[in-house]
């Protein structure tokens, strides 16, 4: 029980890494998933950040999209599921259906967040020198 409380470390990594590919890697790829396990993705996911399925949800019936009604209907079935399980379990479909998105992750969405991060670096920078008055020479 301790261990789904607190998911950290490599763990945490992958989740992050795997959510990076599902926002900003080759949408292709994702397409020519068949329905049930991108409805799981979804799920999962949404387990994942929000917890159980909110109430005003549980009415799939009415929805009149197929695939939507699919993908509330996954997360309704995952009610009371941790959402470090839920972490775990994204990861784990995300594998098993698309093995490739941890190379690509390795090659592309590490550039990704790095760039990121430096970019989140200069804008600290330039504002604290707007502030202060303060210049920073860059050695990068």
């Amino acid at each position: 029980r301790e261990r789904e409380r607190e998911m950290g470390g490599e763990e945490d990594d992958e989740w992050r890494a795997a959510r990076l590919f599902m926002a900003k890697g080759p949408s292709a790829t994702l397409q020519f998933l068949k329905d049930e396990p991108r409805a799981l993705l979804y799920a999962y996911e949404a387990q994942a950040l929000e917890g159980s399925c909110p109430s005003t949800f549980h009415d799939a019936a009415s929805v009149a999209d197929p695939f939507l009604r699919r993908k509330v209907e996954a997360w309704k079935a995952l009610n009371g599921m941790s959402k470090a399980e839920a972490r775990r379990l994204f990861v784990t479909l995300l594998t098993a259906v698309l093995p490739e998105w941890k190379a690509w992750y390795g090659t592309q969405g590490k550039r990704m967040v790095i760039g990121a991060q430096s970019d989140e670096v200069g804008r600290i920078l330039s504002s604290f020198s707007e502030k202060t008055g303060v210049v920073f020479k860059s050695s990068l």
